[in-house]
């Protein structure tokens, strides 16, 4: 029940949720090619989880399964061991927020997620041997599905690290070394799993964050006349759009050779750029007005028009997954009035569904907080809360703001809002079933 919950939006398409990346990861799976801009691991995900081409509902299903898990794996932890009382909790997520946009898309969203329960699994709770190591897969299959899972996880890491006295004390099983032994090597696999890829584009979309910040404008203009720059080229014609950047037919990206005279020069002007007083002041402020208007964005549907024939992504899927061209052309998605118009209505009611939360949380918070009732919640709450900080700050920080970013960990604040309210009637009402201390 709590899978369909989770695959809500892609039942009410008519088909999985696809977005322009959609047909990268696609050609990247099915041709075992590993793109400049983005590792195979997701590619790879697609092509067994369709069972090589059968189906992408299947794909769709896979995602909500394992975040369904992992959530569930976690709200037992705290004492939520029965079925029904889990599926309290995660059944109005879906329903009250954009979750099942993230779980329903075929792209790497819902691995972000993924990676923040897994991470809290294995360092504040404990498990059988075969329960670690299949957190750890997890883990490992997560971390390696997106670049950005790099800045997340050595953030969470550095946290961990830091709080790690306090921590024990509060939960003494909580961080042991043994798992950081393991987490850290898993972290280095995945990276290198990740390596052809950073290698291809790390320093790209850090310079689309500056174009789009003006930063890299103010940089050429400043030193063409004495470097030579192949930018240098387009100077007063730097779009200042990260997307136009990095993806438009005529981007300044074209002037380069190869991605090793790209990232080679990409990486200069990045490093010279923050060791100049005025640039690295415009970095601060962009950075942080950045990540500031990330957190007020999360509406679904970013990116997500229709495919229809002669683009990219309808070739591959009548190409690689025949058998459900039919059904792909005949999703809601495909038809601009049919999937447009319900959502504008749907991203207000999110809107208003994640005020009320955020202030239900902050004053659960601050009750809990005075009646020391919070024993057992309270940790898992604060860090679902710091991981989607470090999302935003990740993602909005180092490549761009968009509502994409901010729909993979938003629908955490109702979700911590409607465990702490659970948590509060058991208390209130004595249940077997509540958090242990």
């Amino acid at each position: 029940l709590c899978a369909i919950a989770l695959l809500g939006a892609a039942i009410w398409n008519g088909y999985p949720i696809v977005y322009s990346d959609t047909s990268s990861y696609i050609i990247s799976g099915f041709e075992l090619e590993t793109l400049k801009d983005r590792p195979i691991t997701y590619g790879l995900f697609i092509r067994a989880t369709s069972l090589n081409g059968w189906s992408l509902w299947t794909v769709a299903l896979a995602q909500s399964m394992l975040l369904a898990h992992v959530i569930g794996r976690t709200l037992g932890s705290i004492g939520i061991t029965k079925s029904l009382a889990r599926a309290a909790i995660i059944i109005p997520a879906a329903l009250l927020t954009g979750l099942p946009f993230v779980c329903g898309q075929i792209i790497t969203d819902v691995f972000t997620p993924i990676l923040l329960f897994t991470l809290y699994l294995l360092f504040f709770t404990t498990g059988t041997v075969r329960t670690r190591i299949l957190h750890f897969a997890l883990f490992l299959l997560a971390f390696a599905m997106h670049m950005s899972h790099i800045g997340i996880t050595a953030l969470i890491l550095v946290g961990v690290l830091t709080f790690r006295r306090p921590l024990r004390r509060l939960m003494p099983g909580a961080a042991t070394w043994r798992t950081f032994a393991t987490v850290l090597p898993l972290t280095v696999i995945g990276a290198l799993a990740m390596g052809p890829s950073l290698a291809k584009s790390k320093h790209s979309f850090f310079a689309a964050r500056m174009a789009d910040a003006g930063i890299l404008q103010r940089y050429l203009d400043e030193h063409c006349g004495e470097e030579d720059l192949v930018l240098c080229a387009r100077r007063g014609s730097i779009p200042q759009n990260a997307n136009a950047f990095l993806w438009d037919a005529d981007s300044p990206l074209g002037l380069y050779k190869d991605h090793h005279e790209q990232e080679e020069e990409l990486a200069h002007i990045a490093r010279s750029s923050f060791g100049e007083p005025a640039l690295l002041w415009m970095h601060t402020k962009a950075a942080t007005a950045s990540i500031g208007r990330q957190f007020i964005r999360f509406n679904v549907g970013d990116g997500n028009g229709a495919f229809g024939e002669g683009t990219a992504l309808h070739e591959r899927i009548g190409r690689f997954i025949p058998s459900e061209i039919h059904r792909f052309d005949a999703a809601r998605q495909m038809d601009d009035t049919r999937f447009w118009a319900p959502l504008l209505t749907a991203n207000r009611f999110y809107n208003t569904v994640m005020a009320i939360a955020l202030v239900a949380l902050i004053v659960l918070l601050i009750n809990g907080l005075r009646e020391h009732a919070l024993a057992g919640v309270a940790p898992l709450v604060l860090f679902l809360l710091a991981g989607l900080v470090v999302n935003v700050c990740v993602n909005a920080g180092l490549v761009m703001t968009a509502d994409r970013f901010g729909t993979k960990t938003a629908w955490l604040v109702p979700f911590c809002a409607l465990l702490m309210i659970q948590r509060r009637w058991w208390t209130s009402r004595g249940k077997d079933d509540a958090p242990a201390p």
